[in-house]
């Protein structure tokens, strides 16, 4: 069976950061291919809805299965997990991953991205430092106890970068992918 993910960056990073390079060479072993995004709206202001990103994930997606692959991930850093879990809503993934999940911001609530993560119907991971002050870990334990598809991940002592935590995040990823999309 091929797997695939569709790997999307931070806020007005590219298909380059480097956090995706390093969950596709964790990925490689495991037989996942992945294909990288950068958002064309990037360097501006996000499109209406994020119509524009989640067109793009939406292009990649469908071009892996065109490919042939059968099993498709769909795998988001901060602002691209917001793109990732808008599709996934919409169109549920065989899975769905989330590396630092910017959800409620200091002085500026997300409801919209709270209601999607709590109606995800695929399973679904997210990796969170428990110091990230964009994502704080007690609003995602709230989702997670009433949503039995979206497993946590706590990354002790790392922010909303991860730092010098990043390879244990990036490689739950990518055991938590292979195990999900056999």
């Amino acid at each position: 069976m091929k797997r695939a993910a569709v790997l999307a960056p931070g806020y007005g990073g590219t298909a380059e950061q480097p956090i995706l390079r390093a969950l596709a060479s964790q990925l490689e072993p495991f037989e996942i291919a992945s294909r990288a995004i950068t958002f064309r709206t990037r360097g501006i202001r996000p499109s209406k809805d994020y119509v524009s990103e989640i067109e793009d994930m939406r292009t990649t997606r469908d071009a892996l299965r065109g490919k042939g692959y059968e099993r498709i991930a769909l795998v988001g850093r901060s602002f691209g997990g917001r793109i990732a879990a808008f599709l996934a809503e919409r169109e549920p993934p065989d899975a769905l991953v989330i590396l630092g999940h910017p959800i409620a911001p200091p002085k500026r609530p997300r409801p919209r991205d709270e209601s999607a993560l709590a109606a995800m119907v695929c399973p679904t991971l997210v990796v969170q430092g428990d110091r990230d002050e964009l994502g704080p870990f007690a609003v995602l334990e709230r989702i997670a106890a009433k949503n039995p598809r979206i497993d946590l991940v706590r990354i002790a002592g790392a922010g909303h970068d991860f730092g010098a935590r990043e390879p244990e995040a990036v490689g739950g990823a990518a055991r938590w992918l292979d195990s999900v999309l056999r």
